[in-house]
């Protein structure tokens, strides 16, 4: 199965996060982030367009806060597997000014 081009550029971090939706939270990782979306790594994903509110900690800035919705799943997997469990999310509430943020940092690693 071939995945969709992105239209957003992405870059690799690491960063925590805490996904916050109805039934709990889930504390998680993000592997990489685009202005309209990131894949977050973590042990039980959400379902496919279930909705939560995410927050991140950036290191040497203020946290980060959106609404998104789960976009894909990767749940098959183990130690070993690539990319590691987890889920491809989208934002569908961002801050103007965290969008920049994420905009301007993907422009300072390019």
């Amino acid at each position: 199965m071939k995945r969709k081009k992105r239209r957003s550029s992405r870059i690799s971090i690491d960063w925590p996060a805490v996904v916050r939706y109805p039934n709990g939270s889930i504390v998680a990782e993000l592997e990489n982030i685009s202005a309209s979306g990131a894949f977050i790594r973590c042990g039980k994903p959400l379902r496919p367009k279930e909705r939560f509110k995410l927050h991140v900690v950036v290191p040497n800035h203020r946290p980060l806060s959106a609404s998104a919705e789960v976009a894909w799943l990767h749940v098959c997997c183990d130690d070993k597997d690539l990319p590691p469990c987890g889920m491809g999310i989208r934002f569908t509430r961002v801050a103007r000014t965290d969008r920049q943020f994420i905009r301007d940092l993907i422009a300072k690693s390019q």
